[in-house]
C-alpha cells in the first residue's frame, strides 16, 4: 500500500493586510499559523512517516509544510505543479509518479486544486478549509480510497 496525505494550506493573510504585492508572498495569519500547528499534530498522532513532504513554491504552503515537517521528520521540496495554475490531472499524475518511488508523501497546496485532485483520485468529493487534510491509500491496482482525514 503507498499512502498520500493532501493538505490545503492553512489561512494566510490578504495581500493587503500583509503589505505585500505578489500573492506568492502572503504568508500565514496568526490563526493559519496554530491551524498548521494543530494540523501537524494531527498527522503526527496518526504515526504516518513519508518520504517527502511536498510542497507549492508560495510562502503560505512552504510555511504550513514547515509545521508538518518539524512534527513528522520529513524533508520539504518545493515543486511547482502543487502551485494552484497545474492542472488537476497534471497535479494527480505528478502525484502518483512520486508515489512510484517511495511509500509515503505529503502535498501541500491550494484550492479549488486539492479538492479537485481529491475527488480525481477517489471518486468522491470532499471539502478542504484551510488546514485541512485527507489520508489516502493507494492499493496495488492504483486505486485510491480516503482512509482518514481532519479538519
Amino acid at each position: 500500500m503507498k499512502t498520500l496525505i493532501l493538505v490545503r494550506h492553512a489561512h494566510a493573510l490578504s495581500a493587503f493586510v500583509a503589505q505585500v504585492t505578489s500573492d506568492a508572498l502572503r504568508p500565514l495569519s496568526d490563526e493559519g499559523r496554530q491551524k498548521a500547528a494543530a494540523t501537524a499534530a494531527k498527522l503526527a498522532g496518526l504515526s504516518l512517516h513519508p518520504a517527502v513532504i511536498l510542497t507549492s513554491p508560495l510562502l503560505r504552503a512552504k510555511q504550513t509544510s514547515q509545521f508538518i515537517a518539524e512534527k513528522l521528520h520529513a524533508p520539504v521540496e518545493e515543486v511547482k505543479w502543487l502551485n494552484g495554475f497545474f492542472s488537476d490531472e497534471e497535479v494527480a499524475i505528478a502525484l502518483r509518479e512520486r508515489l512510484a518511488k517511495t511509500d509515503t508523501i505529503v502535498a501541500v497546496g491550494h484550492n479549488p486544486n486539492i479538492t479537485c485532485v481529491h475527488n480525481l483520485l477517489c471518486g468522491q468529493i470532499r471539502p478542504f478549509s484551510p488546514g485541512s487534510f485527507a489520508v489516502l491509500e493507494m492499493d496495488n491496482s492504483g486505486n485510491f480510497k480516503q482512509i482518514s482525514a481532519g479538519e
